[in-house]
């Protein structure tokens, strides 16, 4: 194989993690070539390039959290203007059609299942805190946790059918799997990642407080716009080759050779592509038998926030058969206002059983049943299924089954040899977040500049 090189890194995925890794490598002075097998970079972000009725829209992620770090800073430099996102009003807690109300992000008062709430959430909070984010599949609880799928541990700690029914609504929108698919232990550790369960679900505090105006996908538009041609768009990676001097990254007939690559993709990503030499057994492992989960993301436009008017917030824990996490995502320089409803998981397969018209109906009618029956006066509906996205295959993040984070979960940042991993899944911290995104993608890219130097 020749020494020549197209660059010295080549990035493998310019959603926000490949970006940023390659942005930085950029600004070091690095030859990079970032390469995108969608027509367009952005990855999980993806927001409307024309406005869209009352305004842009986030398709995919657009959330910044309370204690997120690198997207705000990165944001600030890109020129973006970053407005919040919290919500006054009161929050509302459905169970099958019945709507209880809590004030300001409590549960309602007098709830009968109340404290069992607050005792699962110390039970999981706890279960993470022995298992860390650092490296949970050395603790000594992951194999007693991994032997174990979420749903056997509501059995064993959860008896109100209220709280069995909260923490589906979260396991199921929040990895996009039933809690019958994912392992204990990646759960714990997914929600101890995240600063814990409250900080995860909250709207007013947490993993939710902030959005970019004009939308999230821009983050990496303007990267790309900084890169120009070295940006590479509808071009999937099939194999990946390493010898000794670099790396050559083939899609199809087309090639580019490096001195070090990085993966900036979902595990899953890699199972589509041929690696020479083969991956360690780890690697090959967690790319085979960790999936995308399943989430699709809907968004309601009306002329005013007329629940508002009722004291409330937007915000809904839908749970029954069909289950739905509602949020007001409705940006001050909007013209509309908006409500967005995720689905995933086993939830979702339901929902894939009815044609388009009937799900939007069905939403419909579950906005009026929380909202009342201004919900129907819609000006604008839109649902992003992201299973059935090109070359993504799901959302919001890689979950995985029993047995594999005690026995795989190391493959998640571990390089081989000269090809390094990025990605949200790669991150130490807010993995399944932008912000653990562009932690990845600096991790990657610093380790790669130390050898380079």
């Amino acid at each position: 194989m020749s020494n020549q090189t197209d660059a010295d890194v080549i990035v493998i995925g310019a959603g926000p993690s490949g970006s940023y890794a390659a942005k930085l490598l950029h600004d070091q002075g690095v030859r990079v070539k970032l390469v995108e097998a969608k027509d367009r970079v952005g990855g999980r972000t993806w927001s409307t390039k024309t406005d869209a009725p009352g305004g842009p829209i986030d398709f995919g992620g657009q959330w910044i959290g309370e204690t997120h770090v690198l997207l705000p800073e990165l944001g600030a430099e890109l020129g973006l203007q970053t407005v919040s996102s919290v919500k006054p009003g009161n929050d509302l807690f459905v169970f099958n059609g019945d709507v209880e109300v809590g004030e300001e992000d409590q549960v309602p008062t007098g709830a009968s299942w109340a404290g069992e709430l607050t005792r699962s959430f110390e039970l999981l909070d706890e279960a993470g805190a022995r298992l860390g984010w650092a490296a949970p599949w050395a603790s000594a609880h992951v194999g007693e946790l991994d032997s174990m799928t979420v749903a056997q541990w509501l059995e064993q700690n959860v008896q109100s059918s209220e709280v069995r029914l909260i923490h589906e609504v979260m396991v199921n929108i929040l990895n996009g799997a039933s809690t019958t698919e994912v392992s204990m232990a990646y759960w714990a550790y997914f929600v101890h990642q995240g600063e814990g369960i409250e900080s995860l679900i909250g709207t007013r505090s947490g993993a939710q407080v902030a959005w970019f105006v004009g939308g999230m996908g821009q983050v990496t538009q303007l990267i790309a716009d900084k890169l120009g041609h070295d940006v590479h768009l509808n071009w999937p990676v099939t194999r990946i080759e390493q010898d000794p001097t670099g790396v050559t990254v083939f899609s199809g007939e087309r090639r580019l050779r490096a001195r070090f690559a990085i993966l900036a993709a979902p595990p899953s990503a890699g199972s589509r592509m041929i690696f020479d030499p083969p991956l360690p057994a780890k690697r090959a492992q967690l790319q085979a038998r960790a999936p995308m989960g399943r989430l699709s993301k809907i968004q309601v436009r009306y002329d005013e926030p007329f629940w508002q008017e009722r004291g409330l917030s937007g915000a809904a824990f839908e749970c029954g058969d069909l289950a739905f996490w509602l949020f007001d995502g409705s940006k001050p320089t909007d013209s509309l206002a908006t409500i967005v409803g995720f689905i995933g998981g086993k939830h979702l397969d339901v929902w894939h059983s009815m044609s388009p018209d009937e799900r939007e109906k069905r939403f419909i009618e579950i906005l009026v049943n929380n909202f009342g029956e201004k919900s129907r006066d819609v000006r604008y509906v839109h649902e992003t299924d992201w299973t059935v996205q090109p070359w993504t295959g799901g959302a919001p993040v890689t979950f995985m089954p029993t047995g594999l984070l005690s026995s795989a979960g190391s493959a998640l940042r571990e390089p081989v040899d000269r090809l390094y991993f990025a990605g949200t899944e790669a991150a130490p911290m807010w993995s399944g977040y932008i912000e653990g995104a562009l932690r990845a993608g600096k991790i990657a890219a610093g380790d790669v500049l130390a050898r380079l130097a």
